[in-house]
């Protein structure tokens, strides 16, 4: 995480050529913050082979200083096998806070956005289609937090994550004065930006990917604010070490973590999953694969969603 960003080049395309007709884009207020959403329904072969039945919904979380673009391959991937998908550009990334406004968020804000967002997914969908949650790293923090205290977790079908953020890996975690600090700095200088940087070579095998990620205006510089880095820390820690805590978790989960991720230790998933509670739990690591799992090569990233696939429509059935 805490690497130096150096300066970027003119941006270049998104890798990944989606279907832009098929997303719907919107902008929706709440709080203070105006929310850049994106909405991708079932595709048009899907319906018209079934109906027009939609076998879920996913709404996603993404990770630290992204946004919804990067979440469009495997939007598109989901939408081709009857699951619809719902992402937002959370307070403090992407379009949602541009600018100087990067990186400004907090342990408040960040689960009362989501409520809201679950809120509106639900009243959104069909009554009949069972709602999940999908999050990577700190967004898989986020999710994986929710299914333990958040409003909502009994109305979640199920909780999926790809490298979540529960411990930092040596390779990318912050030296031990400036943890030890943390706390105290984050209550006087809540605000304080830092450019923690972007580790290029260690978010994905996929050249195209990395190439994107260092050109992308909306990623780099990777600005945190010094509250928004010590609540996710936070959160992993939780994760990680409260048994009290995480045996609140009661939804079906899926974690999926590259084996080779040297942002998000692998090690924090295992800690996670050993003292969660829930007896339907599954947990995956991908060989030869590191961080980012939806910017992944194809070989990689398919083996992902296939698994992700066929774990939501398999609870999807199971829904009373």
């Amino acid at each position: 995480m805490f690497f130096r960003s150096s300066s970027k080049p003119d941006p270049v395309p998104f890798p990944y050529k989606y279907s832009v007709g098929d997303f719907d884009r919107q902008k929706h207020s709440f709080n203070g913050a105006e929310f850049v959403c994106m909405k991708r329904p079932v595709a048009s072969s899907e319906n018209k082979k079934n109906k027009g039945f939609v076998k879920a919904r996913v709404l996603i979380v993404h990770g630290f200083s992204e946004h919804t673009l990067l979440y469009t391959r495997v939007m598109d991937y989901l939408s081709r096998v009857g699951i619809e998908s719902f992402v937002f550009d959370q307070r403090g990334s992407g379009q949602t806070s541009p600018g100087k406004l990067k990186g400004l968020t907090d342990e408040s804000h960040t689960f009362q956005d989501l409520d809201h967002f679950i809120e509106w997914n639900l009243e959104d969908k069909s009554k009949e289609t069972p709602l999940f949650l999908f999050g990577h790293s700190m967004g898989g923090g986020i999710i994986l937090n929710y299914g333990c205290s958040g409003r909502y977790r009994d109305q979640i079908a199920g909780i999926a994550c790809t490298g979540p953020l529960v411990i930092l890996h040596p390779h990318s975690a912050p030296r031990a004065i400036v943890s030890f600090l943390s706390p105290v700095i984050a209550l006087l200088l809540p605000r304080f930006r830092i450019d923690t940087g972007l580790d290029l070579n260690a978010t994905t095998s996929d050249a195209q990917y990395r190439e994107f990620l260092s050109r992308d205006p909306l990623t780099v510089p990777l600005y945190g604010s010094l509250r928004q880095i010590y609540d996710f820390l936070e959160r992993g820690k939780r994760l990680a070490r409260d048994k009290t805590y995480v045996a609140k978790f009661q939804t079906p989960v899926l974690i999926m973590h590259g084996q080779e991720d040297q942002i998000n230790d692998p090690k924090g998933s295992q800690m996670f999953y050993d003292i969660c509670t829930v007896s339907d739990k599954q947990l995956k690591f991908i060989p030869k694969a590191r961080h980012s799992l939806c910017l992944e090569e194809d070989a990689i990233f398919e083996d992902m969603a296939d698994g992700l696939k066929s774990w939501i429509l398999e609870h999807a059935t199971q829904r009373p």
